[in-house]
């Protein structure tokens, strides 16, 4: 009976150290990023079965993501889309996980709330962590990979609720960029014939 119970103890402990290590993981990838300052990243996106590439613009909760015929501005608190196919802007203030959703790197801050995570299988040059989506998180499950040398995230997958998969693969990285105040706003100025349509 004790050597069970010994057994069940050390298999206990090691799940939990398991956790830790993956949240760890994803503790220093964050502060890596933090410390980076204001970035701009270039990357791939895979969405059913196609696949396009574009940059994306962080200052801390700022971004601007730019996909060529699609431009997302977000300042904090309202979000421009801008279409480029109809010339429309749609202006919205979305919820924090709208912003979970349009941004890759939202797990920054997302995956301690409303996940857990565990090791998932590493390579030489990356560890691989898993975010499972606890009941109302954005996604039902996350994976990231993160580079070992740099402790950037190199590859976000992101399955939805209803099993939709997106895949980011990290191309480039720019650390310390210098933004104006308007990066992360629409600027009529610059789109003349886009009408506004505003959803607020």
């Amino acid at each position: 009976m004790k050597k069970i119970t010994l057994i069940l103890m050390v298999l206990v402990w090691a799940v939990v150290a398991y956790a830790q290590n993956a949240t760890q993981l994803l503790d220093r990838s964050a502060a890596t990023l933090r410390a980076a300052g204001n970035v701009k990243i270039g990357f791939t996106m895979e969405l059913e079965g196609g696949s396009s590439t574009g940059y994306i613009k962080l200052q801390r909760q700022k971004f601007v993501i730019n996909m060529g015929g699609t431009i997302t501005w977000f300042d904090g608190k309202t979000m421009w889309t801008y279409v480029q196919a109809n010339e429309e802007v749609n202006v919205t203030t979305p919820s924090a996980d709208a912003v979970a959703k349009m941004n890759p790197y939202a797990f920054l801050s997302f995956y301690k709330k409303g996940y857990t995570a565990k090791m998932g299988k590493s390579t030489s040059k990356e560890h691989e962590v898993i975010l499972t989506g606890k009941q109302g998180s954005p996604y039902k499950m996350v994976v990231v990979r993160i580079n070992k040398s740099t402790r950037y995230p190199s590859v976000i997958t992101m399955t939805s609720s209803k099993d939709a998969v997106t895949t980011i693969r990290c191309n480039s990285f720019l650390k310390n960029q210098k933004y104006k105040d308007g990066t992360f706003q629409f600027n009529k100025k610059n789109y003349p014939n886009a009408e506004v349509v505003d959803l607020r």
